[in-house]
């Protein structure tokens, strides 16, 4: 599942207008959504500029009484297990276009 988060930005006027007729063109016509596109494709192809950070090394803050995460096994498994426990109401979606079934004139 992909997590979006809202952020302020701030352009040039011609790159706005220009976003918001990309936008118009597209299925979705959200700035948002090609402006999110635009910049999946630019990391995709490894566009960044040269002082930037390319790894996720050292982002990760690691639990001082286990750092060398000996005991992630048993937390991640507890977790599932409480999780698996805990009552959850279920509902199964019909699929998209399908009538529902009910009873007619007594059949």
């Amino acid at each position: 599942m992909n997590m979006r988060r809202a952020v302020s930005v701030t352009l040039e006027q011609d790159n706005v207008l220009w976003l918001k007729a990309q936008a118009a063109a597209s299925d979705k016509g959200s700035v948002s959504e090609v402006l999110d596109r635009l910049v999946t494709r630019a990391r995709a192809a490894g566009a960044s500029e040269p002082n930037a950070i390319r790894s996720v090394a050292g982002t990760i803050d690691l639990p001082e009484d286990d750092p060398d995460l000996e005991q992630a096994d048993a937390y991640v498994k507890g977790i599932v297990d409480r999780s698996i426990r805990r009552p959850m109401a279920v509902r199964e979606r019909p699929p998209r276009g399908a009538r529902k079934l009910g009873r007619r004139g007594g059949r």
